[in-house]
C-alpha cells in the first residue's frame, strides 16, 4: 500500500515544480536587463535545438518508469529490477543522443561554444532519476535537492553573468544547475533499491511500450518548443524569440501551480486503476477539476488583468511587446489543465496512452501547420495562436475519450462556475492597473485586491473546494487541540 498522503505530497512536489520554475522568475528581471532581448532570445533558440535530442535520449522513459515502477513499489526487488533497466537504456539513448549533437554541430558549422554549453541538458537526461523518486512518492526528497541546487545556480547567475558576453556561461549555469541536481538525487538512491545482476536485466519489453510515451512527448515537442525554433529560422528575429520566451515564462510558473497536484494524484491513479477502484477514480478526477479550475481562470484572468503593469517594472525597458503575448497566452492555464488532468488522472493510468497520441499528434500537426502559415504573417503571436489552437484540440479530443467515464457536462459546468468567479474578480484587479502608474507596489496592491475578491466570491457562493478546504483547516486546528 502506497504511504504518501497525497495533501503532503502535492505540497512538496508544488515546491519542486515552484523551485523550478520560480528561480528563472526570480532571475528574469536580472538576465533581461543583462543579456537584453536579443541575448535572451539567443539562448530560447539554442536550447530548443538542444531539447530535441534530449527528447529522443529520454525515449518517453520518466512518464513509462512512473508508471511501472509505481505499480509495483510495494514489491522492492521488481521497483529495483525497473530501475536498473531504464536506468542503462536512458544511458544508451543518452550517448547515441549526444554523438548525434555533436555531429549536428559540425555539419552546420554552429557557434560550437554556445551549442556545447546548451548540449549539458542532453547529459542530464542520462542521470535522471526524477521518475522513480516520484513513482515511489518520495516527493518530500525531490524538494529539498531542488531547493539547495537552485539555490546554488541562481546565486552563480548574480555573481558572474554581468553582460551579454557571458551567454555561454548563463548556458552553463543553467544546464550544470540540472545535471547537479541529478547527481545529488542519485547519491539517495542507496535507500530505495537493491542492485540486481545484469543477467537478470531484460530489456525488450521496455523498449516496445516505451514508444508508447516517446510518441507522445516527440509530439508535444511541436508546440511547446518548436514555435522557439521556427520562430528563429522564419523571422531570422533572435529579439522576438526573447520576446516570446519571456512571455512564455510566466504561464509556465502559473501552470507549475495547477498541474502539480496532477502528478501526486496521478501516481496515486495508477495504483488504484490496479487494484481496479473505479469510483475513487472518478471521485479523484472530479475533485481535481474542481481545484484546478478554482486555480486555473483566476490565475489566467489575473494575468490579463496584471500585465500591462506587471512587464514595464518586472523586465525593464524594450520589452513592451510580451504585454500582448501574455495576454495572448493566458487562456492555455485552463486549456492546458484540461488535458494536463485527463491525460495523468484517466487515459495514462488506465493503460490508454496509446489512444492519447493520437490526439496529441492531431495537436502537434495543427501546429506546426498554423506556425507554417501564421508566423510569416503574424510573427510571434502567430505562434502564439498556433499553441492555443493545439492545445484546445488536444483538450476536445481527450473529453471526447473520456465521456464514456466521467460526465463531460459536469466537467464543463464546473468550469463555468469559476469561469464566472474570476470574471468577478477580473474588474477590480484590471481598473486599479489603469488608474495608477506601473510599478511593484501597484502589482502587490493588484494580487491583494484579486485573491481578497476571489475569495469572498468563494466564500458568499459556498463554493464545494472552498468548503472541502474549510473543513480540512478546521480538522487539524481541532487536532492540534487534542
Amino acid at each position: 500500500m502506497p504511504t504518501g498522503n497525497i495533501r503532503k505530497n502535492y505540497i512538496y512536489n508544488l515546491s519542486f515544480q515552484i523551485f523550478s520554475l520560480l528561480i528563472p522568475f526570480v532571475t528574469a528581471p536580472y538576465v533581461s536587463r543583462v543579456l537584453l532581448p536579443d541575448g535572451v532570445g539567443t539562448y530560447s533558440y539554442v536550447n530548443s535545438i538542444a531539447t530535441y535530442f534530449s527528447l529522443f535520449a529520454a525515449l518517453g522513459l520518466s512518464s513509462y518508469g512512473t508508471r511501472e515502477v509505481s505499480r509495483v513499489r510495494d514489491n522492492p526487488k521488481k521497483a529495483s529490477k525497473l530501475f536498473w533497466e531504464l536506468s542503462v537504456l536512458r544511458l544508451i539513448s543518452t550517448a547515441i543522443c549526444l554523438a548525434l549533437y555533436l555531429g549536428f554541430i559540425l555539419l552546420t558549422g554552429s557557434d560550437m561554444r554556445i551549442y556545447l554549453a546548451a548540449g549539458i541538458v542532453i547529459l542530464t537526461v542520462g542521470v535522471d532519476c526524477n521518475w522513480f523518486f516520484q513513482a515511489m512518492e518520495n516527493f518530500k526528497a525531490l524538494m529539498v535537492r531542488n531547493f539547495i541546487v537552485k539555490l546554488l545556480s541562481v546565486t552563480c547567475i548574480f555573481l558572474f553573468v554581468k553582460g551579454p558576453d557571458d551567454l555561454v556561461l548563463y548556458f552553463l549555469i543553467q544546464g550544470g544547475g540540472m545535471f547537479l541536481s541529478n547527481l545529488v538525487l542519485r547519491a539517495q538512491l542507496a535507500k530505495s533499491i537493491m542492485w540486481i545482476p545484469p543477467r537478470k536485466w531484460y530489456f525488450g519489453r521496455h523498449i516496445r511500450e516505451t514508444l508508447v510515451y516517446f510518441v507522445p512527448t516527440i509530439a508535444t515537442s511541436v508546440y511547446t518548443v518548436l514555435d522557439r525554433t521556427m520562430i528563429g529560422v522564419i523571422t531570422k528575429d533572435m529579439t522576438a524569440n526573447g520576446y516570446y520566451e519571456q512571455a512564455h515564462k510566466i504561464i509556465n510558473i502559473a501552470m507549475t501551480v495547477i498541474t502539480s497536484l496532477n502528478v501526486v494524484v496521478g501516481v496515486r491513479t495508477s495504483y488504484l486503476f490496479a487494484q481496479n477502484k473505479r469510483k475513487m477514480i472518478r471521485e479523484h478526477i472530479y475533485r481535481t477539476f474542481r481545484f484546478m479550475f478554482m486555480l486555473a481562470f483566476p490565475l489566467a484572468a489575473g494575468i490579463v488583468a496584471c500585465a500591462a503593469d506587471f512587464v514595464p517594472w518586472f523586465y525593464g525597458d524594450g520589452y513592451e511587446p510580451v504585454v500582448p503575448l501574455m495576454m495572448l497566452f493566458a487562456p492555455l492555464l485552463f486549456i492546458i489543465g484540461i488535458s494536463n488532468v485527463l491525460g495523468t488522472l484517466y487515459l495514462t493510468p488506465s493503460g490508454q496512452r496509446a489512444r492519447s497520441n493520437r490526439a496529441i499528434i492531431a495537436g502537434a500537426v495543427c501546429n506546426f501547420i498554423l506556425n507554417l502559415l501564421l508566423i510569416p504573417r503574424l510573427g510571434v503571436y502567430g505562434a502564439v495562436i498556433a499553441s492555443l489552437a493545439a492545445e484546445l484540440l488536444i483538450s476536445a479530443l481527450y473529453l471526447s475519450y473520456s465521456a464514456h467515464f466521467i460526465s463531460v457536462y459536469q466537467v464543463l459546468g464546473t468550469g463555468l462556475r469559476y469561469l464566472l468567479l474570476s470574471v468577478g474578480m477580473f474588474v477590480p484587479v484590471f481598473f486599479i492597473g489603469r488608474a495608477l502608474e506601473s510599478s511593484f507596489s501597484v502589482t502587490l496592491l493588484q494580487i491583494a485586491v484579486g485573491i481578497v475578491t476571489y475569495a469572498l466570491l468563494l466564500i458568499v457562493s459556498r463554493d464545494p473546494t472552498w468548503l472541502d478546504i474549510k473543513k480540512f483547516i478546521i480538522g487539524k486546528l481541532k487536532k492540534s487541540e487534542d
